[in-house]
């Protein structure tokens, strides 16, 4: 058995290898680089605050801690063609764009550097990479500290999805591909790594990947039922009117967009709670190996019915949380409850949540179920091994 594990994790992994090299080459390859606005002699280039020479800022009214004015500073180059050169430019601090420097601040610097013309500078904003970096890696020490070898698992899961989310799925919808099958292709892969990682080759493995496949495909008939009824697409997203542009050079379909995203941002509740189901149908057949299939089955939907309320309301509360800023604005214009409730923006995010809720509830029977099932030929199969 230990050496067919290995055997199917070298597998993997190289199976793993050769999706990202494709992936890497699909970038590195000449696909549709099409840009709505050409900007070829602006750069954003990496600089370091050396001085402020000069300040004149004054307390902005209604926004304690905020300040509006003038600073003349002298920042160094750190990346682009002037590398390791200073210039010196002022820095505009207003109410919509506010980056207040001082000496040693990191930021990034827009050149603008047109032929026959001077060049002009201004401050883009604050360079957030270091602390980007800084917070991805104190999440992955915490996650492997307290998680130990599972959250070591975890973290390289967790990288996977990032990876294929942005190197894949972005790049290949933009370029033309269908949205929904880049969509189902990006799930499937994030699935398979993501459960194996957690689980390795075993049966809580295969049956949470069975789980999410039915999972995903009920929320993809959740979403057309949702849809239908709503009477929303990707056109009636906010983002349509510019993506139209896009469509036009380089074929993207705008329609399936929507799908797409509610396909992806349900996979993540989904693989949680089938995961989380079938380790715990898997730990109490182990410990109660006597539990009929039924007596399992039930243990099982005792456990999924916890989880499917904390699920529900976080899917709920994170689209609700991110929709909040919106809802004030619309407030402001003196939206009406009516008009909030037959807004494509709000439809959107309903059916956001919803669609997901639905996958997550349904996910807990079709997992007790498989679990229940699978587990119980688990057992037959031992017994007559040892009958044999």
């Amino acid at each position: 058995m230990n050496k067919q594990h290995t055997l199917l994790t070298l597998a993997t992994t190289a199976f793993l290898i050769v999706l990202v090299v494709l992936v890497l080459y699909m970038n590195a390859s000449t696909f549709h680089t099409y840009k709505i606005y050409e900007s070829g002699t602006i750069s954003y280039e990496n600089a370091k605050v050396t001085a402020v020479l000069e300040e004149r800022l004054e307390p902005a009214e209604e926004l304690p801690g905020w300040q509006v004015g003038n600073q003349k500073i002298i920042v160094k180059l750190e990346s682009g063609p002037m590398k390791g050169q200073e210039i010196t430019f002022d820095n505009n601090l207003s109410v919509t764009h506010n980056i207040h420097v001082k000496q040693g601040s990191s930021v990034i610097v827009k050149a603008d550097r047109p032929e026959g013309a001077s060049s002009f500078y201004s401050l883009y904003n604050y360079n957030r990479a270091p602390g980007l970096l800084s917070v991805a890696l104190v999440f992955a020490v915490l996650l492997i500290l307290v998680g130990r070898v599972k959250g070591l698992r975890s973290a390289a899961g967790l990288t996977i999805v990032l990876f294929f989310v942005i190197a894949f799925l972005i790049p290949a919808i933009y370029r033309g591909w269908s949205p929904v099958c880049a969509a189902v292709l990006t799930v499937l892969v994030v699935s398979l790594f993501s459960i194996l990682l957690l689980n390795g080759f075993s049966s809580k493995s295969y049956t949470a990947l069975a789980a999410v496949g039915i999972g995903m495909l009920m929320s993809a008939l959740f979403y057309k039922m949702i849809s239908f009824l709503l009477l929303v697409s990707g056109y009636n997203i906010g983002e349509a009117q510019t993506l139209i542009l896009v469509s036009r050079a380089t074929g993207l379909k705008i329609g399936e967009v929507l799908f797409a995203s509610v396909l992806v941002a349900s996979l993540g509740a989904v693989i949680d709670i089938t995961v989380s189901v079938s380790s715990a149908m898997y730990e109490v057949k182990e410990k109660q190996t006597e539990l009929s299939s039924r007596e399992l089955f039930r243990s099982g939907m005792a456990v999924g019915r916890d989880i499917i309320g904390a699920q529900c309301m976080t899917l709920m509360l994170a689209f609700m949380g991110s929709a909040l800023a919106s809802l004030l604005i619309l407030m402001t214009y003196g939206a009406q409850l009516n008009q909030i409730l037959s807004s494509d923006y709000a439809n959107i995010e309903v059916l956001h949540g919803i669609t997901g809720s639905l996958a997550v509830i349904t996910a807990v029977p079709v997992t007790a179920g498989l679990c229940a099932a699978l587990s119980q030929k688990d057992l037959t199969k031992k017994g007559s091994k040892l009958k044999g």
